[in-house]
C-alpha cells in the first residue's frame, strides 16, 4: 500500500469514525425525546480501482421493526376507541348513578307507589295529595334531567369529533410535509432518520384517532388511507372535515341527517371508520347513547300511558272541577270521527256537596245523544247542549275543540263540576270499565287507533303531560332483519295539516316482506311526497325503526286504506323520540294537588243518583296496584319487551349502563396492558439504550485515535522519505 493509499484510508476512516461519533451523541442526546428512535450508522467499505481505500458512509438508519410499529398503531386505535367509550360511560354513571342510591330513577318511582299507597288510606289529607303529587314531579324530574344528560353528550360527542377532525388536519399536513423533505433528502443522499421519526410520531396520533392504513413507497414518503381504502394522504393531504351542530334534540340522527358526516375530501367516511377515538365518538353520539334515550323515553312513555288511564277514571272532591282543557291533539277534528265500544261512558254533574245535579250517557238518545261514527266536533256540540239544558248556571257553558285542537269544557260556573265514568253496561251504576275509543284519523271511514277510557281519550284528566313531536311518526322496534308480515299488499296514506284527509298522490304501497328500507325508499321516492315527508331507519341497540317527518313542521298522521293490519304489523304511532325529556305532572294538579285523582261517581242506591265522597280512594288504590304490579313495555333500545314493575324497568336501564361501563373498563384495562407491551417491546427494538451507546462511543473512539495515529504516523513517513531525496 502506497503512502497516499494509506493516508486517504486513514483520513475516511477519521471522517466516518467521526460520523459514528456523531450518531451516538445525537441517542445519547435524544434518550428521553418522544417518538425519537435510536439510529444505526452504517459503515462500508470503499474501493477504488479494485483496491481498498479505506472506509465510507453507508446509512443511518433508524432501528424500527415496521410489522412490530404496525401492530402497535393499530393497538393504539382499539385503546383510543376505548379510552374514548369509558370517558362518556363515566359522565353517563355520574347522571344515572345506581339502583339502591336515593337519587336513582328506581328509587323515586318506588316512592310514587308508596305515596299512592300512602294516599289510599288518607284520601282526604292535603299534605298526602301533595306528596303523590311531588312524588311524580320528583319521577318526572329525574326521567328529565338522564334525558337531557344525554344529549348533552351527544352534543359534546358531536363537537369532540370537530376537535378530532382538526387535529387530524394538522397531523395529515405534518405528514405531508415530512413526506416532502424525506423525499428530498432520499434523493440527495441525506439522512432522513430524524425526519422519519417527526413523521412517525404524526401517524402514532393519527392511529389513535381512527383505523389507518399505510405503506411507503420508493422515494421514502408514506401513502395512508382508511381501513376502507379512502386515501388520506398522497402527493398531498386530503381536507377533513365536520361541521357540529349547536343544539342537538334526541330526535336528531345522522341517519336521519340532522348531524353532518365526517368527510375525507367529498367522501362522507361516517360509517366507514372502524375504531379510534372517532369510531367511539361516532358510535357515542348515534348509537349508544340513542340506545339510552329510546329506553328512557319507553319508560316515559309506558308510564305517563298507563298512569293516565287509571288516573282518569278519577273525579277530584271536593274541588269542584269546571274547566277543563284535553291534552289530546286532533288535527282536523270536524273529519276525524270516534266511535265507543265495549262500555259505556258517562258524563256526571256534580254539586259542592258532591250530589249529582244530572247525568248522562254519551251515547244516550236522550241524554248527550251522541251518535257513534260521529265527529270530534259533534261529541263536543253534543256535550255543549246537554249540559247548557242541565241548569241554568250552564247556560253559558261551553264544550269545543279550541285552536290548538285540544278539547276543551268550561261550564262558566264555580258551583257545579263535571266528571267522567266508564261503565261495563248502559245500566246506571254498573262496575267500571274502561271504553275502547277508535277513532278515524284521517276521515275515511276506517278507524286507526284505539285508546282506552273516554276521559284518557280525551286526555281531561291525565297526571302526566308532555309535549309530543306531532310531526313523527315510528314504527315499533324491529330486529336488524325485519321484513313486513303481511299477507297481501296494502297502500300507507300520510296526511299532515295542509291536507288532513291525504296528501294528494302520496299513497304509498308496501308489500308482504319488504324492509323498513325498501318501505322507506318507496315513500322518498313518491314524488307527491317530496318536500312535505321524509322517511328515514334509524339504527337502535341490535333493531332499527322506520322514522317519518313531516318536514315543514305540521302534524302527522300515517294511515292505512281500508284496514289496519300494516300499520299494526309495522307499529306505527307518534313518535316517543324525546319524551323522557319533556314529561312532566299536568300543571292544574301542580297548582291544585287536591285535583289528584282518589275516588269516583259511586251510585247512592237509595237515590238513584251519582254521588262524590272525599273519603272514597277507589282510584287511589289502582294507581297503587299499577306502581306495584306488572306494567307493559315494548322493545326499546337493548331492552326486549317485558311486563315487570316501572321500578324493575328503570333498574334495568340503569344496571345495563352500568354493566356496559363496567365491561367496558374492564376491557380497556386489558387493552391497555397489550399496548404497553407492544410498546415496551418497540422500545426495546428501536430505542436508545445508553449501555450499548456508551459500549459503541468506546469502539468509535478507539477508532478514531487509530485513524489519527495511522495519519500521524503517514505523516512522519513521508516527512522521512522527503528527508531522504535530494
Amino acid at each position: 500500500m502506497s503512502l497516499n493509499l494509506a493516508l486517504t484510508s486513514a483520513i475516511s476512516g477519521l471522517s466516518t469514525a467521526q460520523a459514528g461519533l456523531d450518531v451516538i451523541s445525537n441517542n445519547i442526546a435524544n434518550v428521553n425525546t418522544p417518538g425519537y428512535t435510536k439510529k444505526i450508522f452504517v459503515p462500508e467499505s470503499l474501493v477504488l480501482a479494485g483496491k481498498g481505500a479505506g472506509v465510507q458512509i453507508a446509512d443511518i438508519k433508524n432501528n424500527v421493526d415496521q410489522n412490530l410499529l404496525r401492530d402497535t398503531r393499530d393497538q393504539n386505535s382499539t385503546v383510543g376507541l376505548l379510552q374514548t367509550l369509558n370517558s362518556y360511560y363515566k359522565r353517563v354513571q355520574d347522571t344515572f348513578g345506581t339502583t339502591g342510591a336515593q337519587t336513582s330513577l328506581s328509587h323515586q318511582i318506588n316512592r310514587m307507589q308508596q305515596e299512592f299507597t300512602t294516599l289510599t288510606t288518607s284520601p282526604e289529607s292535603t299534605s298526602q295529595q301533595l306528596a303523590a303529587i311531588q312524588a311524580g314531579v320528583d319521577a318526572a324530574n329525574n326521567l328529565s334531567s338522564m334525558s337531557q344528560t344525554v344529549q348533552t353528550l351527544r352534543l359534546n360527542a358531536d363537537r369532540d369529533i370537530a376537535s378530532l377532525v382538526s387535529q387530524m388536519n394538522t397531523d395529515l399536513n405534518t405528514i405531508g410535509q415530512l413526506n416532502d423533505q424525506i423525499s428530498l433528502a432520499v434523493a440527495t443522499g441525506k439522512p432522513a432518520g430524524d425526519l422519519e421519526d417527526k413523521r412517525d410520531v404524526a401517524l402514532n396520533n393519527l392511529s389513535n384517532t381512527l383505523d389507518i392504513r399505510y405503506f411507503q413507497n420508493a422515494n421514502g414518503s408514506v401513502t395512508v388511507y382508511t381501513s376502507d381504502g379512502t386515501t388520506l394522504v398522497d402527493s398531498t393531504p386530503i381536507k377533513m372535515t365536520h361541521v357540529s351542530l349547536s343544539q342537538v334534540s334526541p330526535s336528531a340522527t345522522y341517519a336521519n341527517g340532522d348531524f353532518n358526516g365526517i368527510y375525507a375530501g367529498v367522501r362522507d367516511i361516517t360509517n366507514s371508520i372502524q375504531s379510534g377515538k372517532l369510531k367511539a365518538l361516532v358510535d357515542t353520539r348515534d348509537s349508544i347513547l340513542p340506545t339510552m334515550q329510546a329506553q328512557l323515553d319507553q319508560l316515559a312513555s309506558s308510564l305517563q300511558e298507563q298512569v293516565n288511564q287509571v288516573h282518569n277514571r278519577g273525579t277530584a272532591f271536593p274541588d269542584v272541577v269546571n274547566n277543563i282543557t284535553g291534552t289530546r291533539t286532533f288535527m282536523a277534528s270536524g273529519t276525524q270521527t270516534v266511535s265507543f265500544s265495549g262500555a259505556e261512558p258517562n258524563i256526571v254533574l256534580y254539586g259542592a256537596d258532591g250530589a249529582e245535579i244530572a247525568s248522562s250517557r254519551i251515547l244516550d238518545p236522550t241524554g248527550v245523544n251522541f251518535t257513534n261514527g260521529g265527529t270530534i266536533d259533534d261529541l263536543a256540540t253534543q256535550m255543549q247542549t246537554w249540559i247548557q239544558a242541565q241548569d241554568s248556571q250552564l247556560a253559558n257553558a261551553t264544550v269545543a275543540v279550541n285552536s290548538d285542537g285540544h278539547f276543551t269544557i268550561n261550564l262558566g260556573t264555580d258551583t257545579i263540576g263535571v266528571g267522567f265514568q266508564d261503565q261495563q253496561t248502559a245500566i246506571k251504576g254498573s262496575a267500571q270499565k274502561d271504553v275502547t275509543a277508535s277513532i278515524d284519523l284521517d276521515g275515511d271511514g276506517t278507524a286507526d287507533k284505539t285508546y282506552q277510557g273516554f276521559s284518557n281519550f280525551l286526555g281531561l284528566n291525565d297526571y302526566f303531560v308532555s309535549t309530543p313531536n306531532l310531526s313523527q311518526w315510528s314504527t315499533a322496534f324491529k330486529p336488524a332483519n325485519y321484513s313486513l308480515n303481511i299477507a297481501a299488499s296494502a297502500d300507507l296514506n300520510f296526511s299532515d295539516a295542509s291536507n288532513p284527509t291525504g296528501i294528494p298522490g302520496g299513497t304509498v304501497t308496501v308489500n308482504p316482506a319488504e324492509s323498513l328500507e325498501t318501505i322507506a325508499d318507496r315513500i322518498n321516492s313518491n314524488a307527491a311526497l317530496q318536500q312535505r315527508i321524509k322517511a328515514s331507519v334509524i339504527p337502535e341497540g341490535s333493531g332499527k325503526r322506520l322514522q317519518i317527518t313531516q318536514i315543514l313542521g305540521e302534524q302527522l298522521i300515517v294511515t292505512q286504506v281500508g284496514g289496519t293490519d300494516a300499520i299494526d304489523a309495522l307499529g306505527f304511532d307518534f313518535s316517543n323520540n324525546g319524551l323522557a325529556q319533556k314529561i312532566a305532572v299536568n300543571q292544574p294538579l301542580l297548582d291544585d294537588p287536591s285535583r289528584v285523582s282518589r275516588g269516583q261517581p259511586q251510585l247512592d242506591p237509595l237515590t238513584g243518583k251519582y254521588v262524590l265522597a272525599a273519603g272514597d280512594n277507589s282510584v287511589a288504590s289502582q294507581l297503587a296496584n299499577l306502581m306495584t304490579g306488572a306494567a307493559s313495555f315494548d322493545p326499546a333500545g337493548s331492552l326486549s319487551g317485558a311486563s315487570i314493575t316501572f321500578a324493575d324497568y328503570a333498574s334495568s336501564i340503569i344496571s345495563l349502563s352500568a354493566t356496559a361501563a363496567a365491561s367496558t373498563k374492564t376491557n380497556l384495562a386489558t387493552q391497555e396492558s397489550l399496548q404497553t407491551s407492544l410498546t415496551q417491546k418497540q422500545s426495546e427494538q428501536a430505542g436508545v439504550n445508553l449501555d450499548e451507546e456508551m459500549s459503541q462511543l468506546l469502539v468509535y473512539q478507539q477508532s478514531y485515535a487509530a485513524s489519527a495515529k495511522v495519519i500521524s504516523t503517514t505523516s512522519q513517513l513521508l516527512q522521512i522519505l522527503n528527508d531522504i531525496l535530494p
